[in-house]
């Protein structure tokens, strides 16, 4: 097996290196990943032979499967002897790819990006532009694009880029060996001459006044501003206290949004409730409690810990078993040893018929019910004659029983939490019991936990 070596020649001839000379005419078998480069010309102005890659491009489906293919024929040389391969860019897939497997030798070369960085100051992004896909922009950052070969990649490049970038954006454009030349965005393929040689330079734009897109590091950066001596009276002044009927109105108004079905409205006001989070993260980070970045933190280690059948060990097929990790999950996590403590977790600041529901259903997840299906409509009819199973109906009766608890002087809303209040307390005393009992919840079966539950007594 032969030495292989991958020798970054940049775009022009006259970027070669010593080493990367030496290297091409050591005796090596010379492999270009494609003729149409300056290093071309120097190996003919040199009589050194050399082999391109170029065919490969008609021969592969896409990219990746182009950059195996190339890692494959540079390989299969080397199985006769020495090889050198060329790449623009010792970034390249195929470089990637044949660095990967071990054994190789690399000359890096001058940057793609070489002098155009010299047009720009703070941090550049440099992509290959068959990443298009991948790429993760952000126009606080420079992003140099390299590659550009075709009119159809410059188009997906140019859609890609202006997802953060405004479409007027001054951006450089560098043909092989010509001078940089300044267009706007949205005409990169539009130009003429696109090959492997063209590469562009999106300078970053950190006016967040002349942006078209916003992500949400500009979300925090203009909060923070807000909140600043220079920016707003009102938000200055807003604590977590303060912005809590902010918090809850944002809340009602996404799942007004949800019902009516609206894409446009629910994005709106999906970006109101946003931006409450980001206030209450600018308030902790100015206190010293906690930022953005707990935030995303907590939540991610949450979502990874609750998927242990996705993450960890355990096994769901549907999403009833799901449901069902997700509540051991979390009562693992918050240390709650019974199903009371999961109940008395119920957010007491929710609506009272909403907590109502999250009670019933964690005890009905444990196998208890309050009443049968037949026993709780026949209540209801009793107080709603006529009254069926439809939506409608049952919003009606509901109405019904809020006029009658208000015409005999009850709060319904304390009426309903007291008697969550009182479930739960009784079933607690249905844990106590079969505790007492020496039996394990977990193991009885739901008739003769229904038996228990019609003899606890509160």
């Amino acid at each position: 097996m032969g030495a292989i070596t991958v020798v970054g020649a940049g775009w022009t001839k006259g970027q070669l290196t010593l080493e990367a000379a030496e290297a091409l005419t050591s005796g090596a078998r010379v492999m270009l990943h494609t003729g149409r480069c300056g290093c071309a010309e120097w190996l003919r102005e040199h009589g050194v032979p050399f082999e391109t890659l170029d065919g490969l491009y008609e021969a592969c489906d896409d990219f990746d499967e182009h950059a195996r293919a190339a890692a494959k024929a540079v390989r299969d040389a080397a199985a006769e002897g020495d090889v050198a391969y060329v790449v623009f860019d010792v970034r390249d897939r195929s470089a990637v790819a044949l660095a990967a497997g071990g054994d190789v030798r690399v000359i890096a070369g001058p940057p793609a990006e070489g002098a155009l960085l010299a047009l720009v100051a703070g941090e550049t992004r440099c992509v290959e532009a068959s990443d298009w896909e991948s790429f993760h922009l952000t126009a606080r950052e420079n992003c140099f694009v390299r590659e550009i070969d075709g009119q159809a990649l410059a188009c997906e490049v140019k859609l890609k880029l202006m997802e953060v970038y405004p479409e007027e954006s001054e951006i450089w454009l560098l043909r092989g060996e010509g001078a940089p030349e300044q267009i706007k965005l949205y005409e990169m393929d539009r130009a003429s001459g696109l090959d492997h040689r063209v590469c562009a330079l999106i300078p970053a734009q950190r006016d967040i006044m002349k942006l078209e897109r916003y992500d949400y590091e500009h979300l925090i950066e203009l909060i923070r501003f807000l909140v600043s001596p220079q920016g707003c009276p009102w938000d200055r002044v807003q604590t977590h206290e303060s912005l809590r009927p902010n918090m809850l109105e944002e809340a009602y108004e996404v799942v007004d949004a949800i019902d009516e079905h609206s894409p446009e409205h629910l994005y709106d006001e999906l970006g109101d409730m946003l931006l409450q989070i980001a206030l209450h993260a600018e308030i902790g980070r100015k206190h010293g409690e906690f930022d953005s970045g707990d935030i995303t933190t907590a939540i991610c280690q949450k979502m990874i810990h609750r998927h242990t059948h996705v993450f960890g060990r355990d096994h769901a097929d549907d999403a009833g078993e799901v449901l069902g990790l997700w509540t051991k999950n979390k009562m693992a996590e918050r240390g709650q040893a019974t199903r009371t403590a999961a109940m008395r977790d119920v957010n007491r600041s929710l609506p009272a018929m909403l907590r109502a529901v999250k009670v019933l259903k964690r005890a009905s997840e444990a196998g208890v019910c309050r009443r049968d299906a037949e026993e709780a409509m026949a209540d209801c009819a009793a107080l709603l004659p006529g009254a069926g199973e439809d939506e409608a109906r049952f919003g009606e009766m509901m109405m019904a029983l809020c006029d009658l608890a208000r015409r005999r002087g009850i709060d319904p809303e304390l009426a309903l939490n007291a008697a969550t209040d009182r479930f739960i307390g009784k079933f607690e005393h249905l844990e106590d019991q079969i505790r007492s009992e020496g039996r394990v919840f977990e193991t009885i079966s739901p008739e003769t936990l229904r038996e228990y539950w019609y003899l606890v007594k509160l």
